[in-house]
């Protein structure tokens, strides 16, 4: 079952995300992450990733936990299940 994983950052930078990229391409190259969305709030940012199951985010962790501290932030991310995805078409899939 696909979830979506959310990480609120309030009060930091939006250059600290950038910097999780420094990491390389193990941080971007993951096929069974879905999709990946990061929006600036009122007081910081947020970062949604959906994935194609929990286990999946899980074995990331091993590579953006370290990314993620090295660019100085602390990640305690919710972890919800995904009822339905819908593709741009209409497409929705459970």
């Amino acid at each position: 079952m696909a979830i979506a994983a959310v990480f609120e950052f309030p009060g930091e930078p939006v250059e600290k995300y950038r910097k999780v990229f420094d990491a390389g391409e193990a941080i971007v190259n993951q096929p069974d992450r879905l999709y990946h969305v990061c929006y600036r709030t009122d007081t910081g940012f947020t970062v949604i990733d959906i994935w194609a199951d929990e286990r999946s985010f899980a074995a990331f962790g091993e590579t953006l936990g370290p990314a993620i501290q090295h660019a100085g932030l602390d990640a305690r991310p919710a972890v919800y299940p995904v009822e339905q995805v819908m593709t741009r078409d209409g497409t929705r899939s459970s």
